[in-house]
């Protein structure tokens, strides 16, 4: 494990702990509980209308053959954060949220989430080719008026048939 692997491991909770203790040093301990048990319920409930929008997005980006915009995505990862108990991951995650900040992190980091959503892995072939209609397989193009092959080939010989 790497430097930045054991940093998210060990590094992540210890500056949750933290966070925590300076927050009820402030608020007190019965209010930092209520705010780390209120994020969960807020948290899944922004994921589930973020979810929505993000389905909604995908399905018109591919009806239109247009790149998926990464708003949505980035609701719905900001509703995660939120969800997740911890007041850090809270901050971070109503950053995500709100509309201002929103778009900073869109500019700064929406060309990296939209190459990690959309990834092709067949060669020559665009997500976004809207020139074919109908099912696609790749493969040999066989016309409909061309001949059956030669009956020469065996039970299971496939060699006859040129595959």
């Amino acid at each position: 494990m790497g430097f930045r692997g054991r940093l998210l491991v060990f590094g992540y909770p210890l500056a949750e702990c933290a966070a925590a203790w300076l927050v009820a040093m402030w608020l007190g301990w019965g209010l930092t509980i209520c705010l780390l048990i209120l994020g969960i319920p807020v948290g899944l409930g922004i994921m589930r209308s973020a979810g929505a929008a993000t389905l909604r997005e995908v399905h018109s980006s591919v009806t239109h053959a247009r790149p998926v915009h990464p708003g949505p995505a980035v609701m719905l990862l900001g509703g995660l954060l939120v969800a997740i108990p911890g007041l850090l991951t809270d901050v971070v995650g109503l950053v995500l949220i709100l509309p201002p900040t929103r778009r900073l992190a869109i500019a700064w980091g929406g060309a990296w989430l939209t190459t990690r959503a959309m990834s092709v892995r067949m060669p020559g072939v665009s997500p976004f080719d809207v020139r074919a209609a109908g099912d696609v397989v790749q493969g040999q193009v066989i016309p409909p008026d061309s001949p059956p092959p030669a009956p020469d080939a065996e039970d299971g010989d496939t060699r006859a048939l040129g595959r």
